[in-house]
């Protein structure tokens, strides 16, 4: 006989994965960044006018 119901076990297993999804999560200035092109500040490099 379980002293445990269905619900109380689910609850428990999505805290404890909750709980070490948040331990093992990268700090926010570990992940990568995606690179953006440096934007040119001359004007005549930033675009050209179509012909």
């Amino acid at each position: 006989m379980f002293v445990y119901s269905t619900a109380a076990v689910q609850a428990e297993m999505k805290y404890r994965q909750e709980r070490i999804r948040r331990d093992f999560q990268r700090p926010l200035w570990f992940r990568k960044r995606v690179p953006r092109p440096p934007q040119p500040c001359a004007p005549e490099l930033r675009a050209r006018p179509a012909m």
